[in-house]
């Protein structure tokens, strides 16, 4: 069975909202943890930021609820907003199998605006946390 952090990538680079914007398979410009200084723009960067196992009276239930983290990049304002409503769609409320992990529940939990400097330029950015609750 995969990963979590596999079955998140594999949803993103397949959700036609996001691909249109990020672009797919070598293209795609979709990255683990941070963004690199030299990516074209626009782009997301995913990272798990923690997973707490649930337990039940026999032990692990064998269910987790990871807390993603969503960076999303755009030269333009409007733009980093539309790539930021793609990733929200994409998680919110979903429910299926992806990559072999079954994924029960997801609840989009924060959204913020921020900027990342590259060079001499900052460029808009959103961060959103969604909650994604899974078979480990």
């Amino acid at each position: 069975m995969a990963t979590i952090e596999e079955a998140v990538f594999e949803r993103m680079s397949t959700y036609s909202a996001i691909t249109t914007l990020i672009g797919t398979g070598s293209a795609s410009r979709l990255y683990p943890l941070v963004i690199p200084q030299t990516a074209a723009l626009p782009a997301v960067a995913y990272q798990k930021i923690s997973s707490p196992k649930d337990l039940n009276h026999s032990g692990s239930s064998h269910l987790a609820h990871s807390r993603f983290q969503f960076t999303c990049a755009a030269d333009d304002y409007s733009v980093v907003k539309t790539l930021t409503a793609a990733v929200r769609d994409c998680w919110l409320g979903f429910r299926g199998t992806v990559s072999g992990v079954r994924i029960d529940c997801c609840e989009v939990e924060n959204d913020t605006d921020t900027a990342l400097e590259r060079q001499a330029t900052a460029s808009p950015v959103t961060r959103l946390d969604v909650l994604i609750w899974h078979e480990e």
